[in-house]
């Protein structure tokens, strides 16, 4: 079980105990005659796209499952959220009821009318399968009110409330002319914190990503008669790759909100509706609504050496000397500044002069990106070796582009440049120019020889000045008390739990990581995250003294925190957790490289928490 979900389930599982103490102080009831049952509910059959929405499995006559319930595929048409649980007793007429609930939350992507398959539940020794069950996702957001049915979790958040829109820059393009894509958000509610939880994908385009900022910029706008409070939680320059009608999918966000529990009175509330103690937190979902960008073909009548390239662009070139010896070393800088999708551009063709060897160049790039688009500058840096005197002469160096704006082809050049060489011509002249591929090794021909001095041992040297002697003596007493430290390492894990489970616990979690490595390669990701989970949680219980399937992550925090675990050790940790909890029920698209890295990422957290729990 993940950190997130045996967060609510231990939470649930302690609401239960008290219940279960007045139900045994009550006396005896028929609790043991109900019989295990179970099925599937939604928390609303009608959902918007962007909105989440609650799989509910209740099992009934028990507080507990065998196993975690077999979710059919939803990646189709949602995204998983997250997970919890909660259990319940209720006493009537003398007769007991008990029952658990566990809730999966998603979050809807596409539009349509699907069906949940059955879910299979094994409780109290017995497997049961839940009625397939059937969900419309709407294209425009669903009021999602009270009547929605419990675990609806944006309970009370409308719509209008909290959303995300996508803004280009422009919506009619040509092919490779960048489209400025703000992702921002408007909402009316105190957001405290958002993740995205759906990057649209990038089908067409060549993506540009712009750096996220520390702290994004807060803006207040009035839509629809109504202020909102707004910011940009993504920025992008998208590249059309070819004509057409190309559409941004949604950006899909899960924001945590605050909001108040009505009071008559609560003296903790200041003036502004904030800081009462009184105020909750819940969560909600929302996503950007698709938009069709029109991506125009370039017109006919291309350049012979046009190169793709949509924008302006400027060229330069230098020399950084005029006159040189034969075979010493000229460089030729060539400098493309413009705006558009430099990083796509191709290397212009230099004209080497006559008896001129050239390497292959250097190539430097900066980029800006501002709201106006990407622009920045990409330099080509040539060393050129004359073999033979004389003038080189180098020809413009030219890049044929089309300029969106003024829709025509345009060819930017740098003006000719002429070095003139002095000296007797090399050996073996090369008489045309040429470009080298670069150095090779041909052959290691070469061999070291030892160069430290031999091991010399000292003349009339006593027995005390012997290791031998020292080790004869005191082999036995460290063995004596390696005996007596055995001894007791050996009783303390019989009589002290906690210290048994820390003494074990690498060893457990190395077995544990080694099943997980075992399916990197294979086709299961779920079950490689499932076990990377496992070894993960099994550590920490095992080294906390704590079962696994209660953990409260604000609770191991708080536990981690006593021994002087900072969070540069926990946080690392704990975020594993959530990948393990996240990739389980998200659609199995992580390659075997990334579940290496992966893997990779736990061995590194689990080694961190082990050195800050020995210190």
């Amino acid at each position: 079980m993940s950190a997130r979900v045996a967060t609510r389930a231990v939470a649930t599982r302690l609401a239960a105990l008290l219940p279960l103490a007045l139900a045994l102080a009550a006396g005896p009831t028929d609790a043991a005659a109900q019989e295990v049952s179970a099925r599937a509910y939604l928390s609303s059959n009608q959902v918007g796209v962007g909105q989440q929405f609650v799989l509910n499995v209740e099992v009934s006559g028990t507080q507990g499952v065998d196993q975690d319930p077999e979710l059919p595929d939803l990646s189709s048409f949602s995204v998983y959220l997250g997970s919890g649980s909660s259990s319940s007793m209720q006493m009537s007429g003398g007769r007991t009821t008990i029952s658990l609930t566990i809730q999966y939350r998603f979050q809807a992507t596409r539009t349509g009318t699907f069906t949940i398959d059955p879910i299979e539940v094994r409780a109290a020794g017995s497997a049961f399968a839940t009625e397939p069950l059937t969900l419309t996702v709407a294209d425009a957001p669903v009021p999602q009110g009270s009547s929605a049915g419990p675990g609806t979790a944006d309970r009370g958040i409308a719509p209008e409330d909290l959303f995300v829109e996508a803004v280009p820059s422009r919506r009619q393009v040509y092919e490779n002319q960048p489209v400025v894509v703000d992702y921002r958000i408007f909402t009316r509610v105190n957001v405290s914190s958002y993740s995205i939880t759906q990057l649209p994908p990038a089908t067409g385009f060549w993506v540009e990503e712009y750096p996220p900022a520390g702290n994004p910029v807060i803006g207040q706008t009035v839509r629809d008669g109504m202020q909102y409070t707004t910011a940009t939680i993504r920025k992008v320059a998208l590249f059309p790759t070819g004509s057409g009608t190309r559409t941004l999918e949604p950006l899909g966000i899960e924001a945590q909100v605050r909001v108040r529990r009505r009071s008559a009175f609560d003296p903790f509330e200041d003036f502004f509706g904030r800081g009462s103690l009184l105020n909750s937190s819940i969560s909600t979902a929302a996503a950007s609504r698709p938009v069709e960008i029109e991506v125009l073909p370039l017109p006919g009548g291309r350049p012979e050496n046009f190169t793709g390239f949509v924008g302006d662009l400027e060229v330069a070139a230098t020399l950084d000397r005029d006159s040189v010896q034969v075979s010493d070393a000229v460089t030729l800088t060539v400098e493309v500044a413009g705006s558009g999708n430099l990083r796509m551009l191709a290397e212009p063709e230099v004209e080497v002069p006559p008896g001129f060897e050239a390497f292959p160049p250097e190539v430097t790039e900066r980029v800006d990106r501002t709201d106006a688009g990407v622009s920045g500058t990409r330099t080509y840096e040539y060393v050129l070796v004359p073999r033979v005197p004389g003038v080189g002469a180098i020809p413009p160096v030219e890049l044929a582009y089309f300029d969106p704006g003024r829709e025509t082809y345009e060819v930017a050049a740098s003006g000719a440049l002429a070095v003139e060489v002095t000296g007797v011509a090399a050996d073996g002249p090369l008489g045309t120019g040429r470009v080298r591929a670069g150095v090779e090794e041909l052959r290691t021909d070469i061999r070291f020889i030892q160069l430290g001095s031999p091991a010399l041992v000292l003349a009339n040297r006593t027995l005390f000045a012997h290791p031998l002697f020292w080790i004869t003596l005191l082999v036995p007493l460290a063995a004596l008390g390696g005996a007596a430290g055995l001894r007791r390492h050996r009783d303390r894990l019989h009589g002290d739990v906690a210290y048994a489970r820390s003494r074990r616990a690498a060893k457990v979690a190395r077995k544990r990581l080694a099943e997980a490595r075992k399916l990197v390669d294979g086709e299961d990701v779920r079950a490689f995250y499932a076990e990377a989970g496992h070894a993960l949680e099994g550590f920490l219980a095992d080294k906390l003294n704590i079962a696994a399937a209660g953990m409260i992550r604000d609770e191991v925090r708080d536990r981690l925190a006593v021994p002087g675990v900072d969070t540069e050790a926990a946080e690392p940790y704990l975020e594993c957790l959530e990948e393990c909890d996240r990739q389980r029920f998200a659609p199995p698209t992580a390659s075997a490289e990334e579940r290496a890295r992966f893997l990779g990422r736990v061995e590194a957290a689990m080694a961190a928490m082990a050195e800050h729990l020995a210190r």
